[in-house]
């Protein structure tokens, strides 16, 4: 086989390789395309100001773990309404947890599977939504 055959010979298998690509891409559905970009979006700017509110407060919920029990404290003065905490483990999506929880009542770390846990706190103080989030690993 001469050089010029087998440069032929490779570029129609690479041809064919990108045509193979383009037909499977095409025909998988992406999931960053949602019927409902919109109101997630709304939804994000919610978070967003929900964010910033929390840490122009100083962040008033203090997550402590002490012992076998993880805690969520409040650190202001103010009455703390609707702590809900939801907690999305990296490692498994079967493993996430929400909690509907009162401020200074723990809950045992047990009901978590072990594993990386990004965890969202919302909660209200006089009718605004706050929002902290937090990173935790349950060994």
């Amino acid at each position: 086989m001469s050089f010029r055959n087998a440069i032929i010979i490779t570029m129609t298998a690479f041809v064919l390789f990108i045509g193979y690509m383009v037909v499977v891409i095409t025909n998988e559905s992406s999931e960053l395309i949602t019927e409902d970009y919109y109101e997630q979006e709304q939804t994000i700017d919610a978070d967003m100001i929900a964010k910033e509110r929390a840490r122009d407060a100083g962040m008033p919920i203090d997550m402590q773990l002490n012992g076998e029990m993880l805690y969520f404290k409040s650190k202001t003065k103010e009455k703390i309404k609707k702590l809900h905490a939801y907690f999305m483990c990296y490692n498994d999506k079967n493993s996430d947890l929400e909690l509907d929880l009162q401020p200074g009542i723990g809950f045992p770390i047990a009901q978590l599977r072990k594993g990386n846990y990004a965890i969202d706190i919302r909660y209200q103080i006089a009718n605004k939504t706050y929002l902290q989030q937090h990173s935790f690993l349950r060994k």
